[in-house]
């Protein structure tokens, strides 16, 4: 990278910052103030102490900020290809940038690939970290809103390897390490293969590393008999939560997670437009300083809140677009391909043409 190139980066990189802290701070604040209230009536009813709370808390905004980042990095983003470019400007750096012989496109260069950056910290985060702390963040959130941890309906697939198990817990308390009403199908490749493992309750045993059954039993077509472990080792209480189908929001899953849940359901819509919103999303880091950019970067003389407001109408415009789509893809009023890619494809091809029409 050119001298030019690393001063201007260096900018817009301690803006992005800034801008992303300031971001996961607010986030974290509103959601605060708004349940604080909600919060504290939990623990009371727990027998939780102010500190105790405070603890709890911090742990669980800690496992929220994966999340949050790939929430609020596009907004982070835009501000700071703004502040950048209102930097330079007010220094009056740019046109010295243009006199030596550089396009504007060349001059923006580095804060566009600031929002290549922002784009591989979301896929990072999206594909190895937040997957760690989706089923962690679904228990304290259960905790938070309604006094208890128990999780519902949990359901785990094995279908990649013979035989193909699929286990369905009525519910499951992670404190207590204790399923209720488990009913496991097994499935080998004949037919009568199939067997049907049943269990009024399961406990995790440490020591052995399975889960001790509760009045279980092994039933086939030929017959069947009492059963008093689960024997399934590799299933542990923290993949039995991480690898949930049913409590897990597929906003908090892994491109690999979400593959072989559409292999497993491919009639869910909501985890077919997860997948592609996890490639669409990301997408708007760049996509928001195409449209960004061209308004922030002008010569003539006016008034610089009419710019901002004219970028932030412009984002506003496109954050509704891709909420409007997410709701239609998830009732299937539309295609949930068609949703994920409409916001990307409309405002991309309108920021390429304002990007490319730059004057320099």
């Amino acid at each position: 990278m050119k001298r030019l190139d690393l001063y201007v980066g260096k900018i817009v990189l301690g803006a992005f910052c800034a801008a992303l802290l300031f971001f996961l701070f607010l986030s974290i604040l509103v959601d605060l103030l708004n349940n604080l209230p909600r919060y504290a009536e939990r623990a009371a009813n727990e027998n939780l102490g102010g500190v105790e709370l405070a603890i709890y808390l911090a742990l669980y905004y800690s496992k929220l900020l994966p999340v949050l980042i790939t929430t609020v990095t596009p907004f982070a983003t835009v501000i700071a290809g703004m502040f950048a470019v209102a930097r330079l400007h007010s220094a009056n750096e740019i046109v010295p940038m243009l006199f030596v012989g550089r396009s504007i496109h060349r001059v923006l260069a580095p804060i566009l690939g600031c929002g290549a950056l922002g784009c591989v910290l979301m896929v990072s985060s999206w594909q190895w970290v937040v997957p760690q702390v989706g089923a962690a963040l679904a228990t304290n959130e259960t905790f938070l809103r309604q006094g208890s941890a128990m999780q519902k309906s949990l359901v785990h697939e094995r279908s990649s390897e013979w035989p193909h198990q699929f286990m369905y817990v009525l519910a499951y308390d992670p404190v207590n390490k204790r399923m209720q009403d488990v009913r496991m199908l097994i499935q080998g490749e004949l037919d009568s293969d199939a067997a049907l493992v049943t269990a009024k309750a399961g406990t995790w045993d440490s020591q052995r590393g399975d889960w001790l059954l509760d009045g279980g039993r092994y039933d086939r077509s030929d017959g069947g008999q009492p059963q008093q472990w689960l024997k399934r080792p590799d299933l542990t209480p923290e993949v039995l939560l991480q690898q949930s189908r049913e409590t897990i929001d597929p906003e908090t899953m892994s491109y690999t997670d979400l593959a072989e849940l559409i292999e497993a359901r491919p009639n869910r819509a909501d985890v077919r437009l997860a997948l592609h919103r996890h490639v669409t999303y990301p997408l708007a880091n760049i996509l928001l300083l195409l449209l960004s950019l061209p308004m922030a970067v002008r010569y003539e003389r006016g008034s610089r809140v009419d710019r901002v407001l004219a970028t932030m109408a412009m984002c506003g415009a496109y954050f509704l677009l891709d909420l409007v789509c997410q709701r239609l893809g998830q009732r299937e009023w539309i295609h949930p391909i068609v949703a994920a890619w409409s916001p990307t494809i409309v405002f991309g091809s309108l920021g390429v043409v304002m990007f490319s029409s730059t004057r320099s």
